[in-house]
């Protein structure tokens, strides 16, 4: 039977994957890998244990993988021979900086210069999967929207990753299913945006929708701000400050999931909004099976205006560009409240420094939380 592989199985996102796909008909042999032993495998045996509550038995099991032993990792995917790999362990997940108080969080909260924590592991991943001479498939769940782009430069771009823009089209399908009383079946929205326009400009421009209820364009009656006011209204847009670890992100995980699960079972199915797609920045309408994601877009819309929409919407998390080389660039604006709040100085992300620059972009951190509690 096909084989899917989680990375980060005893994180937040991977959690509660493990756990969707425990109670999931038709999923083979399902493999939960995590450096953290106690939390990969204790998530692995939990959701084990309630499968068989409710009469069912997958065939899951852990494996410990370090992704900076790049010989180690290529080893146990021979072993594996996962078909396709849903990847979601980062160095520091997107929520960190809402630990902090108000003020220093808008500064720094943008996620572009926080990449090094998103982009470390997932390229040592891409690596070993070469290394490993092995043919599979990986959703990227870690910050799509730019690692993609960057791994795509060095030609190990993953097929897509989820989330991010897919979120977007998620609660517009489901304002408009409210607004016009209608099941949220019969709503489909074709998103292009980027993470930064989605979440971090609270779905300010720029991004592109088309809207589609019962078969009929209905585009036309919903204006961005229209949009944007029905989003409010239902409190989409709000982004409250933590008080602690952010230890539940179903929505996330049924993105990504989705996304992984048209891959693993070839669906074809055209969704929505589907970040990173071969390398492209921001997100598309895609349709996914296990050759690829192929991105399918209205006919209004060229890929060259959707590659630029996404492009601007990168600047509101600090993006510029990125080099031929995969090297990422920030905008002078971040570069500097990074100095000001943490004092790290980063204006240019080479990827030869990216496991360097995480350490040192989550002790500045660290430091930060500490300053402010003691106060």
């Amino acid at each position: 039977m096909p084989t899917l592989m989680i990375t980060g199985c005893g994180g937040s996102v991977g959690h509660d994957m493990i756990h969707y796909l425990s109670v999931m008909p038709g999923v083979g042999n399902l493999v939960g890998v995590d450096v953290n032993e106690e939390a990969g495998r204790g998530t692995v045996k939990e959701a084990l244990l309630s499968a068989n509550f409710l009469g069912l038995h997958p065939n899951i099991s852990f494996r410990k993988i370090n992704l900076f032993d790049a010989d180690s990792t290529a080893e146990i995917l021979r072993e594996v021979k996962p078909d396709v790999i849903c990847h979601t362990a980062s160095l520091g997940s997107w929520w960190i900086t809402r630990l902090l108080p108000s003020d220093m969080y808008k500064k720094i909260s943008p996620l572009g210069p926080w990449l090094p924590n998103h982009l470390a592991l997932t390229l040592q991943l891409m690596q070993a999967v070469k290394k490993a001479g092995i043919k599979t498939q990986v959703v990227n769940g870690c910050f799509p929207d730019v690692s993609n782009v960057a791994l795509g430069k060095l030609g190990l771009a993953p097929i897509c990753g989820g989330g991010n823009m897919d979120h977007g089209c998620n609660h517009i399908r489901y304002v408009i299913s409210k607004e016009m009383k209608v099941p949220t079946s019969n709503v489909f929205v074709y998103g292009v945006g980027h993470h930064g326009a989605f979440y971090t400009a609270k779905m300010s421009e720029p991004f592109y929708v088309k809207i589609i209820v019962g078969g009929t364009d209905m585009t036309d009656k919903f204006s961005h701000d229209k949009l944007r006011q029905m989003l409010q209204a239902e409190g989409f847009l709000d982004r409250p400050q933590l008080k602690g670890p952010l230890i539940e992100q179903f929505k996330t995980a049924a993105s990504f999931l989705r996304n992984t699960l048209d891959v693993y079972f070839n669906t074809n199915q055209i969704r929505m909004s589907v970040p990173g797609p071969n390398g492209l920045p921001g997100a598309y309408p895609c349709r996914l099976g296990g050759s690829g994601a192929e991105v399918v877009l209205p006919d209004e819309l060229t890929l060259k205006d959707a590659i630029e929409i996404n492009e601007k919407g990168a600047r509101y998390d600090g993006i510029e560009r990125v080099k031929d080389d995969g090297t990422v660039v920030f905008l002078d604006e971040n570069v500097e409240n990074m100095k000001t709040v943490l004092g790290y100085n980063c204006k240019e992300l080479r990827v030869s420094e990216l496991q360097e620059r995480a350490s040192e972009l989550n002790r500045k951190l660290n430091e930060c939380y500490d300053k402010f509690r003691s106060k």
